[in-house]
């Protein structure tokens, strides 16, 4: 796997999921705590628990955007060197489409990593996400829990890994 891609469809206007992808304060409450800026070359990082091999920091600098349809930045922390891409588009019942595409996965470690992160972006986007739009919209949700990208369990996979990576070189 060099990559991944996850879509989904909002009930929500295409201008609110934008607003959503690039607030700095709304990125941070669905996704991670962040110094985003939506400016091409603008460099920023999220920031989230430490683990075996990343330092919680992953270095990010926007190198597209297209208001309201596309943004690009790249994606560095621990082992990975990668690309996200989102793309908005209005979709047939009204609403909004995104497709979300993480790319450049290179290496076992960073596959595994992949797989991950493919998993904990999917609550991202599937959960967190619509739950922060419903908010938006003054929508009555159910709390959504804090930003996270990875499940306690998929820490613990990370954690294993690693030690296992020391044991046999």
């Amino acid at each position: 796997m060099s990559g991944f891609t996850i879509e989904r469809i909002y009930p929500h206007p295409q201008e609110r999921v934008w607003k959503a992808l690039t607030d700095p304060e709304l990125l941070g409450r669905w996704l991670m705590p962040n110094d985003f800026q939506p400016v091409i070359g603008h460099e920023f990082t999220f920031r989230t628990d430490p683990g075996p091999g990343f330092d919680g920091i992953v270095h990010c600098t926007v190198n597209r955007m297209e208001e309201p349809t596309l943004l690009a930045f790249t994606w560095k922390g621990g082992p990975i060197d990668t690309v996200v891409t989102l793309q908005l588009s209005t979709h047939e019942s009204g609403g909004t489409r995104l497709v979300m595409s993480q790319t450049g996965f290179r290496g076992a470690k960073a596959w595994l990593i992949g797989r991950m992160l493919k998993i904990g972006c999917g609550t991202m986007y599937g959960k967190r996400l619509p739950a922060l739009l419903d908010e938006m919209a003054g929508i009555r949700r159910s709390r959504h829990d804090g930003p996270a990208c990875m499940k306690p369990s998929q820490r613990l996979l990370v954690r294993i890994i690693a030690l296992f990576e020391r044991k046999h070189g």
